[in-house]
């Protein structure tokens, strides 16, 4: 059954797939489908687990406010109810960088590696003002009003397959104003940038050419701070995994492969 009871919640997942566990964090404004063109192939490889985050997709849609740490405990509860084994393979989207960063400091020894996707760490106050301007202009009059000041930003209709964009702005418009606006105010705090620092396993950081919301030098900064990161620069935007899914899945399939061989050839040893 592709629901459980978690952290006092209903979540909607899917797990698939054998071999190393992998875990998929869809993006703010996303849902599982965000993954759906490099889930599969991944499965084939690795334990994929992947879920609509709280207030998302077809997860339950809560009224308290969300916090990011009720996030990582919505994920700790997640792993756990999903019984997948650590260590864990994270990839994240966007805020859901912050998540993998908390649940680091709380389980340093269950990370196995980090695949950062234009990651975000914390807003600059500088943006605090827009980011609750933005909710609460979704929770008065709807998404479809705030289009253009979040999807049209992080995607911009003319880049990519027009089938792909129009399949996400569905997906996006189908999102409960209240939460998507909880979700907005969550990111405001805290600010968890300088946990870069304390990574102590193989990560990767891929920025996206055309991302508008999280620019492609602040990405490659960011990884500049993580001891020994890779950073890739793929033709993407904000949302990557669902406008440039293929990109995405090489370089996927490069970095969790190098890592599961390794951990094989450690074990062997």
């Amino acid at each position: 059954m592709p629901w459980m009871d978690a952290n006092g919640i209903s979540i909607h997942f899917e797990l698939a797939g054998q071999g190393p566990s992998v875990v998929l964090l869809h993006e703010m404004g996303g849902t599982l489908d965000s993954w759906d063109g490099i889930a599969p192939a991944l499965s084939e490889r690795f334990r994929t687990l992947r879920y609509d985050q709280r207030g998302s997709g077809l997860s339950e849609k809560v009224r308290q406010p969300i916090a990011t740490e009720i996030l990582v405990d919505d994920l700790e509860a997640v792993l756990q109810g999903s019984a997948l084994a650590a260590p864990y393979h994270f990839v994240t989207v966007a805020a859901a960088t912050m998540q993998a960063l908390i649940y680091m400091g709380r389980h340093p020894d269950r990370i196995a590696s980090f695949v950062f996707c234009n990651p975000f760490t914390g807003a600059d106050p500088s943006r605090v003002a827009a980011l609750e301007e933005r909710a609460g202009l979704a929770e008065r009059e709807g998404l479809r009003k705030a289009l253009a000041v979040t999807l049209d930003k992080s995607w911009p209709a003319e880049i990519g397959d027009r089938a792909a964009y129009a399949a996400y702005r569905g997906r996006y418009l189908a999102h409960d104003p209240v939460c998507f606006a909880a979700m907005n105010r969550s990111i405001v705090r805290p600010n968890v940038t300088h946990l870069a620092k304390d990574i102590r396993r193989p990560t990767m950081v891929v920025a996206g050419r055309f991302d508008q919301v999280r620019p492609p030098a602040a990405s490659e900064q960011f990884a500049r701070t993580i001891p020994g990161a890779r950073f890739e620069l793929i033709d993407a935007v904000h949302m990557m995994p669902a406008q440039a899914p293929d990109a995405l899945l090489a370089l996927l399939l490069d970095f969790l492969g190098a890592q599961a061989a390794s951990t094989t050839r450690q074990r062997a040893g």
